[in-house]
């Protein structure tokens, strides 16, 4: 089996939030927080922002790629799975990446925003609506997080942090409250290591040549 380790590295322009398991008094949504007390971003908030920029890209280029997450939309044929099943798991066959939380560098302070709920039907605001959300402070702050497996080859192994790399470098923003400038991205990297050999961002970058038809992906 070959072992596949993925450093990756968000850093973020504005403000972030999602919300935790936990309270604090004067916000109606905490930030997550991890067991020993330091601010995260939640595995399944990172895992499920890389899906779903990966399927949109993939999309955009033509792949097949189903329709989640509904397991009845999703991929029928296990023997069949498309690209992001492969890699991020199907309700039948869970992924053979573990992600982890990614955890902020350094010291982060956090402050207390207020907002209040807006309809889109109407585009105006909800009477009696006003929420408070606790968020990081302005400052761009810098997440770390890592996800690794195990593979029945090389090449299952390349595609899997191809996709994941892919997914990184072009996705936007993160978490809750984006549509109110929160959690967005000035960029993001992916440090891969198969068998703790890094792997060349020339084999990463051809698969994403195959995937978009040939097109220079990392120019764009």
């Amino acid at each position: 089996m070959e072992h596949l380790r993925l450093e990756l590295r968000l850093v973020l322009k504005t403000a972030f939030h999602t919300s935790g398991n936990r309270r604090r008094w004067g916000a109606d949504k905490a930030l997550a927080m991890s067991a020993n007390g330091r601010y995260v971003i939640p595995a399944t908030t990172l895992k499920g922002a890389l899906r779903d920029r990966a399927e949109s890209l993939l999309r955009a280029w033509g792949q097949p790629v189903c329709t989640g997450p509904a397991p009845e939309t999703m991929c029928a044929d296990l023997d069949s799975l498309c690209l992001a099943c492969q890699v991020f798991g199907h309700p039948q066959r869970p992924s053979p990446l573990r992600f982890q939380d990614g955890h902020f560098g350094g010291d982060v302070g956090t402050v207390i925003r207020s907002g209040v709920s807006i309809s889109r039907q109407r585009r105006a605001a909800f009477s009696q609506r006003l929420f408070f959300v606790e968020t990081t402070e302005p400052g761009p702050p810098t997440c770390l997080a890592i996800c690794e497996g195990y593979f029945p080859d090389d090449a299952t192994a390349c595609r899997t942090a191809a996709l994941v790399a892919l997914a990184v470098r072009w996705m936007s923003a993160i978490g809750g409250g984006r549509t109110r400038g929160l959690g967005w991205l000035e960029r993001g990297e992916v440090t891969p290591n198969l068998n703790g050999y890094p792997i060349p961002q020339e084999e990463i970058e051809a698969l994403w040549r195959e995937w978009s038809g040939g097109s220079d992906v990392a120019e764009d």
